[in-house]
């Protein structure tokens, strides 16, 4: 079954399409409140929305439930993965390093992987996964709306071995990254070049 847009269920919400824009930051802290499986559901409902040119609907979601085998499993892996490539022969600068980035895994509030399907030729499948970049940009929007706030990531966490299969996801899939969602623990300070600088009028 497809979905119109017409008849889409949007949440009621006072903040504004710019306002999540310009209040929209890359967070890495997150407080301990949880997410609902409801707000991750609202998050996705906008991701699917992202332009789409051939209509190919490219983009696949794992969520991956805190406390859930699979979290457990993906922490596990993350902590000797850590471990082993860490370059100091320290021991305990070895053992910080993993204990980190399982800690990361097993305490955030909500945990999404996103993956592209390819497409036939090399032109889809660039097409494809920028629309799952897109994707991802509406549940960081939506996510504020949400009053929560979003971090991506394309680091260790999507290299790690065998992840696609402890997902259950297609090795053939490009990687987009791991979602992290949540409430900030603080919101990052940043800045931009104003757009007057990067703007070229042809009149």
């Amino acid at each position: 079954m497809k979905l119109n847009s017409d008849g889409a269920e949007i949440p009621a919400t006072p903040v504004s399409v710019y306002e999540a824009i310009f209040r929209r930051r890359h967070v890495k802290e997150f407080t301990a409140d949880e997410v609902s499986r409801e707000t991750l559901e609202r998050l996705f409902s906008a991701a699917v929305w992202a332009p789409n040119h051939r209509l190919t609907e490219p983009t696949r979601f794992f969520a991956v439930q805190k406390d859930s085998p699979v979290r457990t499993k993906i922490a596990e892996v993350a902590w000797q993965s850590a471990y082993d490539g860490v370059t100091n022969p320290n021991p305990e600068q070895k053992q910080r390093s993993a204990d980190d980035l399982r800690d990361r895994v097993l305490t955030a509030p909500a945990m999404v992987y996103v993956y592209s399907v390819k497409g036939l030729v090399q032109e889809i499948t660039l097409e494809n996964y920028a629309s799952s970049c897109i994707a991802v940009h509406n549940m960081a929007l939506a996510a504020v709306a949400e009053g929560l706030s979003l971090g991506w990531s394309t680091g260790r966490l999507t290299k790690l071995p065998d992840l696609a299969n402890i997902l259950g996801a297609n090795e053939d899939w490009m990687m987009v990254g791991v979602v992290f969602i949540g409430k900030a623990a603080e919101d990052p300070a940043t800045q931009r070049t104003p757009h007057s600088e990067l703007v070229t009028w042809h009149e």
